[in-house]
């Protein structure tokens, strides 16, 4: 087999069997995080906020980004190359989605560091109500911004790939990667100061009862650490696109080998599908790994479901006893009522 082969044979079986149990596992994992982080003691925190929409986002990105990526994978003829408006829909929607999660990360950590911040002022950002309308501006935000794709991007003779060329191509390219690495950046730079200002504050001793030190509860320093967490796993995951999408701005116009197309292509798919994807399935399990109050709020919903149908099951079986033992008495009236009326009797 030649390498072109090779790759393409490495990237049907990474699509049609490790992408089938991460959208399998995302669905889940992203449903559990809205409910956990949806419970009344969670839920007015404005992290907790963050938290929930970055659940729904990635649970949109799985749906209209895995999905068809998986029937492609079994279809004769890709509908994205056979389809505009399926080639335009399907960026769009991918994209829009994808950057309404990151934005919402990216929010989650200025949130925290106005949490954990020495002001007053800037502590007045870390509310629920204010978490609320940032989402909503952002949702807004992105679905203006990308319009551009829908315009723009089609399916593109030669090679019959959806996607964007010429001119457009170098645009897009520079403006993938922007869009991509600022909120990138703003994790980064915000998560550090917001643990350098936990450390601070942790470090700072005051004997004046006047100006006490500002007090951070354990939930607070846990989803801290749960968004440290997503920050690290989005850093490994998406990094690699806006570095890929230079490099094909760069060498748009070179000439190039049947092997190295085939190498650009498999790199593509992983850059803008397999990781980010994998990403989008991952965050309700970074979050068992990283905090015990979350996992012990998923132990709490586990077995409080299982104690509903316990007692559903408990309490059909008890309405199901109460009725035979009331048919069984009537049954019972009914026969000395017909003993009692039968001449024989007498």
């Amino acid at each position: 087999m030649t390498l072109s082969e090779d790759l393409a044979l490495t990237q049907v079986i990474l699509t049609r069997y490790i992408l089938v149990i991460c959208l399998i596992l995302g669905i889940i994992g992203s449903l559990f995080n809205f409910i956990v982080f949806g419970r009344k003691k969670l839920r007015s925190n404005s992290c907790s906020v963050y938290f929930i929409s970055t659940s729904i986002f990635n649970l949109l990105v799985i749906l209209f980004g895995i999905t068809p990526v998986l029937l492609t994978s079994y279809l004769p003829n890709e509908p994205a190359l056979s389809s505009s408006i399926f080639c335009k829909f399907r960026a769009y929607t991918t994209h829009i989605f994808l950057m309404m999660s990151r934005s919402s990360v990216a929010l989650a950590c200025v949130d925290r560091f106005a949490l954990c911040s020495r002001n007053f002022h800037i502590r007045r950002f870390s509310q629920s109500h204010i978490a609320i309308i940032l989402v909503i501006i952002i949702s807004i935000v992105w679905l203006i911004i990308p319009i551009h794709i829908i315009i723009y991007n089609d399916i593109q003779m030669p090679g019959k790939r959806c996607g964007a060329s010429g001119t457009y191509l170098i645009i897009y390219s520079v403006y993938a990667a922007i869009v991509t690495s600022i909120p990138l950046i703003i994790m980064i730079i915000f998560s550090f100061w917001a643990v350098q200002s936990l450390r601070y504050t942790r470090a700072r001793v005051h004997p004046n009862i006047i100006n006490p030190p500002m007090r951070i509860r354990t939930r607070d320093i846990q989803l801290i650490t749960i968004l440290i967490g997503e920050v690290l796993v989005y850093f490994l995951s998406t990094v690699w696109f806006p570095i890929y999408s230079i490099y094909m701005a760069i060498t748009s116009n070179a000439s190039k080998t049947t092997n190295r197309l085939a190498i650009e292509g498999f790199i593509r798919y992983l850059t803008l599908s397999f990781l980010i994807f994998l990403n989008s399935c991952s965050i309700f399990y970074i979050h068992l790994l990283t905090s015990k109050i979350f996992r012990q709020e998923c132990k709490h919903l586990i077995l409080r479901l299982f104690k509903c149908d316990h007692q559903n099951d408990t309490t059909a079986f008890q309405g199901t006893s109460v009725a035979l033992n009331i048919r069984k008495k009537i049954n019972n009236m009914y026969d000395r009522q017909q003993i009692g009326d039968n001449p024989n009797n007498n």
